[in-house]
């Protein structure tokens, strides 16, 4: 979502050359672990110089590692298989990563070449920054994403992925219809800078 929102808006100067797919985790830190959360979804997007091309949702329900064993704290909650909702389960954020890619591949046939791990504190900074925001015929004020997000699936039938890209897309049109593409630039810079986007490789 952070790249989403960031390649949308980077006013013609390209930062990528080629074609990229890029990998989108997107982390519910709330549940306990080492690492800097749960992923409740993904998407790839692919990246044509840096225009958006096809978006991918990848559901992260029973997508599990073909090879991989989990660990021991893993194995001590319960868990037999290690699953993409559990891949950034380490703080080794560039292994986590690498098995995110490895189960995507495995289950999608679809290679990526970087990750970029977005926290619900990334979305919440977007949204006061272009406010209001409509999404699936509602306005997100004065809740968190995720909880808006959770809302919009048990109580308008929306999918993980649908509640996202709606609210993906009402970020964006609000940033335009506002007038506030540069202010949503920002809140994303900032929110890198602050260490709540994440990108690997690093380089």
């Amino acid at each position: 979502a952070g790249v989403y929102f960031m390649t949308s808006y980077n006013e013609g100067k390209e930062t990528f050359s080629g074609e990229q797919n890029v990998l989108v985790l997107c982390t519910d830190p709330s549940e306990n672990r080492p690492g800097i959360g749960a992923v409740d979804m993904a998407f790839v997007i692919n990246l044509k110089d840096s225009s958006i091309g096809n978006i991918t949702p990848v559901y992260p329900g029973g997508l599990a590692h073909p090879t991989l064993k989990p660990t021991a704290d893993m194995q001590a909650e319960g868990l037999n298989q290690w699953y993409l909702h559990d891949s950034l389960w380490s703080s080794d954020l560039e292994n986590g990563t690498k098995i995110a890619q490895e189960i995507v591949k495995y289950h999608t046939n679809i290679s990526t070449d970087m990750v970029v791990v977005v926290t619900p504190t990334t979305i919440d900074a977007m949204l006061n920054a272009v406010g209001p925001v409509q999404s699936n015929g509602q306005e997100v004020s004065n809740v968190s994403s995720i909880d808006f997000l959770r809302e919009d699936q048990s109580n308008h039938g929306a999918t993980r992925g649908d509640a996202i890209e709606n609210l993906a897309d009402g970020i964006r049109d609000a940033a335009d219809k506002n007038g506030k593409k540069g202010d949503l630039i920002k809140a994303a810079l900032d929110q890198y800078s602050q260490g709540n986007i994440k990108v690997t490789p690093e380089d």
